[in-house]
């Protein structure tokens, strides 16, 4: 799952909030005050350094949580990394609605509810094994590697032929694969040429043309569904 999206980890955080859902026009930021629950839409995390540099770290779907360092992090003196070298973003890349909860309501909330403080540390964790795998994965894996694991986790159930989603432009997707678009490019066409998939890069779906090779170059195995 590492370049796969976040969606439904935190969906019992729903209309806990006080506050109605809000409408987060696309192009919207979100402040570092408030942890949010994102009722519909999609957004993605981008770190921006010092220098002007960007990275796409991962994108979310309904249903989770986000924005959950005011509760992790708020009077923590012990953490051992400092929390100042980049800036970490959070945008919607369509309109969204979200509900927003201040620190003190999150606390409130988790005395009362304590399964909803355990789902958010569930989901949290899983955020960290996310970053782990991506950190693996920039570091090791080849390009064609990345770029069949990021269909894998897009592939559309019940599709014959079998295709994936490729919902984003190729510039973000080479952002968020760790790799230059033309470098992208080259990979694709790579395994375009190995029969491995087609694509057309004025679509938004790839056409997988050899599922059993595709997936071994993903995961090393075959996907446990059937399409």
């Amino acid at each position: 799952m590492s370049f796969a999206d976040l969606v439904n980890q935190n969906e019992c955080w729903k209309n806990v909030s006080s506050e109605e859902p809000r409408l987060y026009p696309k192009g919207s930021t979100f402040s570092d005050d408030h942890m949010y629950i994102l009722v519909s839409g999609r957004l993605r995390l981008t770190a921006l350094s010092a220098n002007g540099g960007e990275k796409i770290i991962w994108y979310l779907g309904e249903g989770c949580c986000f924005n959950e360092k005011i509760l992790f992090f708020s009077g923590n003196d012990n953490v051992p990394l400092p929390l100042n070298t980049a800036d970490f973003q959070y945008e919607a890349v369509e309109n969204c609605y979200a509900q927003r909860f201040t620190m003190e309501e999150v606390q409130r909330i988790g005395k009362a509810r304590p399964d909803l403080l355990l789902n958010l540390c569930q989901s949290y964790s899983v955020k960290v094994a996310l970053l782990a795998q991506q950190v693996v994965s920039l570091s090791v894996e080849s390009h064609i590697t990345r770029v069949c694991k990021f269909l894998a986790a897009r592939i559309i159930p019940g599709s014959n032929p079998l295709r994936a989603r490729r919902d984003m432009p190729l510039f973000e997707m080479a952002d968020l694969l760790g790799m230059h678009r033309i470098t992208l490019y080259k990979a694709m066409r790579e395994a375009q040429s190995r029969g491995l998939l087609s694509f057309d890069k004025n679509s938004d779906e790839v056409v997988i043309l050899e599922p059993e090779t595709f997936f071994y170059e993903a995961h090393g195995n075959m996907p446990n569904f059937k399409c």
